[in-house]
């Protein structure tokens, strides 16, 4: 099968930079100074970019975002300590599965996932739970698009004395967060999704006082303390960093300065939406999520009554013309995810609205038939 390049309207992977994938095709040893300077470059990167001041630190992870998120769980929390998980969407359900996993102590809280969460129905848990040491929430949930109320969050937590430990895997790099904040410990964050980078490392920005507290480890290869410590000590990893991977994301940090930096992302990315929004208006599919709990990043979709829209056939059509979104199911709201991240601008946008107004066109039922030789994205 001949191979087809794919623009990729998904929560990541993204599309990339003809440069990052270049700056990949590199080898370099792991140990050599060119590749210790790489990993201590990244890490000031990191800092530099979230707008920390020099208390914190940017340690560094083989993988996905899911990495970072079970290295900060597991890593931070004292054998004695008590974590709130706010669960209100997958990858905040997915912090409940590492505490089980894990067996550490943990309590949920489980509000709708079509909103961002209710900070005095935090309060509440709060005040029911006093032991509650530490709360761990999403920043934006892109199962469906929800953003949630860090700031919000941080202020709750500084006055009932919690550490905060917050995924913010959907948003480093464009949507802000305040580091000053006493109760913000850790950050989990990647590569792949606004950086522009290629997936296969992430980072955890830690508060060097909290990386300075002994805990027990619960885990060998995710102890954020044992690696840190032995970055601080030698600039090495304690195993083989993903360096082509580092590449890439230097290239990707590079190009991300060039461009103007988060203000200057987080402007394309609403221009993109807007445009994206007004074109689906027209072809009558309207957001699930009401306005106030979405972000610039991802959007789910339905159509509107009267519109011929079967997802699985949508997602084929598509993927036969190189254009790839994400199906979601919720409610049993015929519904799927758009993103607007990555190396696209307002064509792309304009080439994905034509490609659905074709599909709408014809989609009166039995009309299409889905091919079952071509591929499929994964959901």
């Amino acid at each position: 099968m001949q191979s087809q390049e794919f623009r990729l309207f998904t929560p990541g992977p993204l599309n990339t930079s003809a440069q990052v994938r270049q700056a990949a095709g590199r080898d370099l040893g792991s140990r050599s100074p060119v590749a210790i300077h790489l990993s201590a470059r990244l890490r000031e990167d990191i800092v530099d970019i979230a707008g920390c001041d020099a208390s914190w630190s940017a340690v560094p992870l083989s993988g996905s975002g899911t990495f970072a998120v079970e290295a900060m769980l597991c890593s931070l929390p004292a054998a004695d300590d008590h974590l709130l998980i706010i669960e209100n969407g997958v990858y905040s359900a997915r912090m409940v599965d590492i505490c089980r996993i894990h067996a550490i102590p943990h309590s949920v809280l489980t509000l709708p996932p079509h909103q961002g969460f209710d900070l005095a129905q935090v309060e509440l848990a709060l005040k029911q739970t006093p032991l509650i040491t530490h709360i761990a929430a999403v920043h934006f949930e892109t199962a469906l698009g929800v953003i949630n109320d860090i700031d919000g969050l941080t202020q709750l937590a500084n006055r009932y004395g919690c550490q905060l430990l917050i995924d913010a895997i959907s948003t480093f790099g464009v949507l802000p967060l305040d580091y000053s904040a006493p109760s913000l410990s850790a950050v989990a964050l990647s590569a792949n999704k606004c950086l522009h980078g290629l997936p296969g490392i992430a980072f955890v920005l830690v508060r060097k006082a909290v990386l300075a507290t002994h805990v027990a480890p619960r885990t060998l290869s995710l102890d954020l303390r044992a690696q840190a410590n032995a970055l601080d000590s030698d600039g090495q990893w304690r195993f083989t960093p993903p360096l082509q991977i580092m590449l890439a994301l230097k290239q990707a940090i590079d190009e991300y300065r060039q461009q103007g930096g988060r203000r200057a992302r987080h402007r394309a990315y609403s221009q993109r939406m807007a445009h994206l929004l007004g074109g689906m208006a027209r072809l009558g599919f309207t957001p699930i999520i009401q306005p106030q709990f979405c972000a610039p990043l991802i959007v789910t979709l339905a159509p509107n009554p009267g519109i011929q829209c079967e997802i699985d056939k949508l997602n084929d059509f598509l993927f036969q013309r190189g254009l790839v979104i994400y199906p979601t199911k919720h409610w049993a709201v015929n519904s799927f995810r758009i993103g607007v991240m990555g190396e696209l601008d307002i064509q792309d946008i304009d080439d994905l609205l034509t490609a659905f107004a074709e599909f709408t066109a014809q989609a009166a039922p039995g009309t299409l038939q889905p091919n079952p030789l071509s591929l499929r994205p994964a959901l």
